[in-house]
């Protein structure tokens, strides 16, 4: 239905909504309940970047739901998009593909990113760039900070709390359970530059950091 409905709008509104109401069926089958922490600290119709930990493939429709208000977008890596259907339905959705092997390809994928967010979406970055197998923090990979900073909007972090005990990386099998999302203050990057990454990336850590414990 999202391949179908995408080929007669260019902003992918409409298709978008199909897949936000998939991760809602998704999310009441599953007998998953999410609680939302902070939406008040952010301005319906404006444009963020989100940064979040990612546990589990139940992050996505989480999000979906969680931030619904907001037009998301997610980052996906490229290969993903030669799935036959899958990869046709996730490049109707306007999800943005990534290179992630080669760093000039990286870097253009950020700045198409970037791009898009300037045409009015909100995008999710997951920094640490793959589902923490423990739930403890992983490693960020700081390229993604660059988009907030391109772009000129907030970056705002996003504390996803309980996937992994619904849906632990490796395994297909789906628990009920209560997932706590905790939406932390905007951070403005007006005036910043590429050289403010590292340091943006670090404050984005520091509030995760209060509800995840770190990786080794």
């Amino acid at each position: 239905m999202a391949i179908l409905i995408s080929l007669l709008e260019r902003r992918k509104i409409l298709s978008h909504k199909v897949a936000w109401l998939w991760c809602r069926l998704v999310l009441a089958i599953s007998g998953v309940k999410i609680t939302v922490e902070g939406l008040e600290r952010l301005s319906p119709g404006k444009r963020y970047v989100f940064f979040a930990n990612h546990q589990s493939q139940m992050d996505i429709p989480v999000l979906e739901e969680a931030l619904k208000d907001f037009e998301i977008r997610f980052l996906a890596k490229k290969s993903l998009f030669k799935i036959p259907f899958f990869g046709w339905g996730i490049a109707a959705l306007g999800y943005i593909p990534v290179e992630r092997d080669d760093p000039r390809e990286g870097l253009r994928s950020l700045i198409a990113c970037a791009e898009r967010v300037r045409e009015g979406y909100s995008v999710v970055v997951f920094p640490e760039g793959t589902r923490s197998p423990d739930g403890r923090l992983l490693p960020f990979k700081t390229a993604g900070f660059l988009i907030p900073i391109k772009a000129g909007v907030p970056a705002v972090p996003v504390a996803i709390l309980g996937t992994r005990k619904i849906l632990p990386k490796g395994s297909l099998f789906v628990r009920p359970g209560r997932v706590r999302v905790i939406v932390g203050e905007p951070l403005p990057t007006e005036g910043l530059t590429k050289r403010d990454k590292d340091h943006l990336a670090e404050k984005i850590r520091a509030f995760l950091e209060k509800f995840i414990p770190q990786g080794p």
